[in-house]
């Protein structure tokens, strides 16, 4: 018994040792400042998901994105017909599609599907045009309306506004969208003269230059995306959040979007590819799911933007 004894105290000295050496580096202030951090954020996120219905809000926003795709990549297309050519069009329509789609096989049949309608659109693009216009007008006021009602929700904004003023400023978020589209694909073609231009030159020829070139479309690729979510989140509500809340938002986003892009891309090739009871179905199974889980991550981005703007009092006026 004297001997149990013994040892149990030798134990908890030991224990003790570890904890006073642990204390020689980290405060004891610090180690309650990173329990209450983890509290705040880590258990209350999951507490707002459930509040706040996360899966129930991410299928009404993936729902109102399929309604809107069409008339949207029609405008796109018919805008960019009037500007570049079809081979310039086609390449950068194959860049987004690796950005969006995780998996290359069903990207490259998104691709050839895409490129076999492609100068349809283009010899048609006045048409195209207006249905695009017209589709959006419809559309856009359901699409941001339902985004703009759950980001009210989950950022607690009061504030009502005529139907007048939403279609007004729903109309203004699309033309944002388009220039940003638009942008991107000006951007990277001429970013692509200049590669083609300098890569065979004495200067570049020493250094691996494709490699810099291709971390470069990847991260041009991150911060479009960043500054996308973080119109999304600075514009569409009421009530004005800040630019910190904003851009924290879209960059926890940003962050969990090509995480799970990667992690999807796993998930197609060993789950969902192999599984034979979804057969054929698999690519429109595989869209429908990745614009559902990017909706979901959208909602979440902006939970730890309301988390940060309540701890930190961060209330702005009406716009």
């Amino acid at each position: 018994m004297i001997g149990i004894t013994i040892q149990f105290q030798k134990r908890c000295m030991r224990k003790f040792k570890i904890f006073k050496k642990i204390g020689s580096y980290i405060s004891l202030a610090t180690v309650k400042s990173i329990i209450e951090f983890f509290d705040y954020y880590f258990i209350g996120l999951f507490r707002r998901m459930d509040q706040h219905n996360l899966f129930f809000a991410g299928a009404g926003i993936s729902f109102s994105l399929f309604l809107g795709m069409i008339p949207f990549i029609l405008l796109i297309f018919s805008l960019l017909g009037n500007i570049f050519d079809q081979v310039v069009i086609e390449e950068q329509i194959n860049n987004l599609i690796d950005q969006t789609i995780p998996y290359p096989a069903y990207a490259n049949y998104v691709k050839n599907l895409i490129s076999t309608r492609l100068p349809e659109v283009i010899e048609y693009k006045t048409s195209a045009f207006y249905i695009g216009i017209g589709g959006l007008l419809f559309t856009s006021t359901w699409i941001f309306s339902s985004v703009r009602t759950i980001l009210n929700q989950i950022f607690d904004i009061k504030v009502e506004r005529g139907f007048i003023y939403g279609l007004i400023r729903d109309i203004m978020m699309v033309i944002l969208l388009v220039f940003l589209v638009s942008l991107s694909t000006f951007i990277l073609p001429a970013v692509n003269i200049i590669y083609e231009l300098t890569k065979n030159t004495a200067l570049f020829q020493s250094f691996d230059i494709s490699s810099v070139w291709n971390t470069l479309v990847y991260f041009s690729s991150l911060l479009l995306m960043f500054l996308l979510f973080f119109a999304l989140y600075y514009l569409i509500p009421y009530e004005q959040l800040g630019k910190r809340v904003a851009a924290l938002s879209a960059l926890w986003t940003t962050i969990f979007w090509e995480a799970a892009r990667f992690g999807f891309g796993y998930y197609i090739n060993n789950i969902l590819r192999t599984n034979p009871f979804y057969g054929a179905f698999v690519l429109i199974i595989a869209i429908l799911f990745w614009v559902y889980y990017s909706a979901c991550l959208f909602i979440v981005g902006a939970e730890i933007g309301q988390l940060y703007r309540e701890k930190h009092n961060l209330k702005k006026p009406v716009r």
